[in-house]
């Protein structure tokens, strides 16, 4: 399958995803578009089979935020001004129901996002990628390098960060 990645248009059929995960699903089919367009709180992206194809397979949605230095492990900011550091936040990312499982459309979706993190960091100034990941999926996040943020409540979602010196070293590897 030839996956696209690109930004959530109005016309793409978001009605009949179904990742398996309703507050996930109900995000991209309720507040994606307006969150994007009308709000500018963050863009989603999405993965379609080609650029033609409306059936969204996958999506990620970011946003920018920042989160106080002094959060961090001590190796990740020194050196750094003591302000709050400037990172993109991962905010959704879903992969669609099991005909798409072990196909490597979630790998393909946090590519795109290093990327897009590797960019900003360029451009803007991004020192990490934060995500708050369900703590049965921390797992799949330490595979690529995400490291937790200590402080995490004990129960919901885990807050994990990745250096963007770690992704930026990876892509010259």
């Amino acid at each position: 399958m030839a996956t696209v990645i690109r930004r959530l248009e109005r016309s793409d059929e978001v009605g009949g995803f179904d990742c398996g995960d309703q507050p996930l699903n109900s995000y991209l089919q309720r507040h994606a578009w307006s969150n994007q367009e009308k709000s500018s709180i963050g863009v989603t992206y999405v993965a379609v089979e080609d650029q033609a194809d409306r059936k969204v397979l996958g999506y990620f949605t970011l946003a920018m935020a920042s989160i106080p230095r002094d959060a961090f492990p001590p190796k990740h900011v020194r050196g750094l001004p003591a302000y709050d550091l400037p990172l993109l936040l991962l905010a959704r990312l879903a992969v669609v129901d099991s005909r798409f499982a072990g196909q490597g459309l979630g790998h393909a979706l946090i590519a795109e996002v290093f990327r897009i993190a590797l960019r900003l960091a360029d451009e803007v100034g991004c020192r990490c990628i934060v995500t708050d990941a369900y703590r049965e999926r921390t797992g799949w996040y330490r595979r690529y390098g995400f490291e937790p943020i200590e402080g995490c409540a004990a129960d919901g979602p885990h807050r994990m960060f990745l250096d963007v010196r770690t992704v930026r070293e990876a892509k010259r590897s």
